[in-house]
């Protein structure tokens, strides 16, 4: 073995026990969208309010007194938090399972979907 292929097999082992191969961790972002934004809702603006409390004012009006059922549907979700959905079934299915031991043996089952609120 030449020693140009020993030093390269020693860059292959793995790391030692506590030792990090990337140790300061992800670079940060020298931006996030999301900070700039809640940096900006902070500020106070002339009249006195933060720039948050005057989208959500905005946001209230625009949902209330112009009916933009699109704002309301967004701002009842950020209170309430979104709907869940229900799914109706109305056709059984079988599926087929194959079961497989550690020994390496087979078996097969079927399994039917049954609703969740029979009738």
């Amino acid at each position: 073995m030449t020693e140009s292929q020993s030093a390269s097999i020693e860059n292959l082992r793995p790391w030692k026990t506590g030792e990090s191969g990337n140790p300061h961790g992800r670079p940060k972002k020298p931006y996030s969208l999301t900070a700039m934004l809640r940096e900006r809702g902070e500020q106070l603006r002339e009249d006195g309010r933060t720039w948050a409390q005057a989208l959500s004012d905005k946001m209230w009006d625009m949902a209330v007194e112009e009916g933009d059922k699109a704002i309301g549907q967004y701002v009842m979700n950020r209170l309430e938090g979104m709907p869940k959905e229900r799914v109706e079934h109305s056709e059984s299915h079988v599926s087929q399972i194959v079961l497989v031991t550690n020994d390496g043996s087979q078996g097969t089952a079927e399994a039917e979907a049954v609703p969740s609120n029979p009738e």
